[in-house]
């Protein structure tokens, strides 16, 4: 009697895990692997800042390199430390949502770098200005839609923490523009 018993757990049991795997196989993959928009949202602020921020990064360290004036080459050494500290965060961020960060605007991303390479030592600060005040003007944009965007509060508190130094690296930069 034990063993009709036995047996006839095992049967039930087999017969339950089939129906539960054909469910599985009659669900489509996308519905599997389905991210929903806020996922999505927060995937590409990630990979959209820290593309941002690698740019600043290289554009930052050439003008300490050709940059006359010594303001802006203090300015560019903290706009450098501030975006690798920004960039270690997205990474560091993205990493624990399995988010992989890629160049996405490496093309734009290298003719800037390369105008700045080819810029004469007398027009260099004024196209470093020029530059740095378009790439933190987009970062300060990008920081500022996430906050309306996303429900994730790690995003959040991230763009809360990093506006205020963004909108001081801007005026800055504007001030010596002038």
């Amino acid at each position: 009697l034990l063993i009709k018993a036995f047996f006839v757990f095992a049967i039930l049991t087999t017969m339950l895990s089939c129906k539960k795997n054909e469910a599985f196989e009659k669900t489509a993959d996308k519905d599997i692997f389905s991210k929903n928009n806020s996922e999505e949202i927060d995937a590409y602020f990630l990979v959209a800042t820290a593309n941002i921020s690698k740019a600043i990064i290289s554009k930052s360290q050439i003008a300490q390199q050709k940059c006359q004036d010594e303001r802006i080459k203090r300015l560019s050494s903290k706009i450098e430390t501030n975006q690798n500290e920004l960039l270690h965060e997205i990474t560091k961020m993205a990493n624990q949502k399995l988010i992989i960060i890629i160049n996405t605007d490496e093309k734009e991303s290298k003719n800037d770098l390369y105008s700045l390479i080819d810029v004469t030592k007398a027009n260099f600060d004024k196209a470093y200005i020029d530059l740095i005040i378009e790439s933190i003007s987009d970062q300060i944009e990008l920081l500022k839609s996430i906050t309306r965007e996303t429900n994730d509060t790690d995003i959040i508190k991230l763009s809360i923490k990093y506006l205020p130094t963004q909108y001081r690296f801007l005026d800055e930069s504007k001030a010596l523009k002038k």
